[in-house]
């Protein structure tokens, strides 16, 4: 709440003074806006997340650090201050969002990697960053393969395509 200007705080608490919205109402959108002022200045880069979460492995939940670092371009699996695994954000092909606090990340040529938030909120904030990771790959796609080289993609069939949004962090296309 504090990250936004002097100017936008004032505003939203009037609007809550004269009864326009909730504080819970403000709180959401407090976080809008915080959100929508790091997009329009790109303060994602140059940027480290951090957020506990739980990834299923050998029939139990084991707690981890996911370390989103806009610096290197790479999602970091951290146990017990050790890095055990390195995804470099061009392998991330969605994210998708499940029952409560779980979520899955799709790689190209990895496994999915199921996990669990602590918290909705950081579920959300961690869905959110990634969807940027997502849409900074599709742009980055979409310009290899108007400068002419052939981009990074799976197999294309013939036929006329719909595409169905599933998620904001996930899209599927339905013959």
């Amino acid at each position: 709440f504090f990250q936004l200007s002097q100017e936008k705080i004032l505003k939203i608490m009037n609007m809550v003074k004269n009864k326009e919205v909730s504080i819970e109402g403000a709180l959401h959108l407090a976080q809008k806006e915080v959100y929508a002022e790091k997009d329009s200045q790109d303060l994602l880069t140059g940027s480290q997340f951090n957020f506990i979460i739980y990834k299923y492995k050998h029939y139990r939940w084991q707690k981890r650090i996911l370390q989103i670092d806009f610096n290197t371009r790479t999602i970091f699996n951290i146990e017990k201050g050790i890095i055990k695994k390195q995804f470099p954000f061009s392998q991330v092909k969605a994210c998708e969002d499940t029952e409560r606090r779980r979520f899955s990340i799709v790689f190209h040529g990895r496994q999915d990697y199921e996990l669990e938030a602590v918290s909705l909120d950081d579920k959300r904030k961690i869905t959110y960053l990634l969807s940027r990771v997502i849409q900074s790959n599709s742009y980055k796609r979409r310009a290899e393969s108007c400068s002419g080289r052939p981009a990074e993609c799976d197999v294309i069939h013939e036929g006329l395509l719909d595409l169905q949004q599933k998620t904001f962090t996930s899209t599927e296309w339905v013959k």
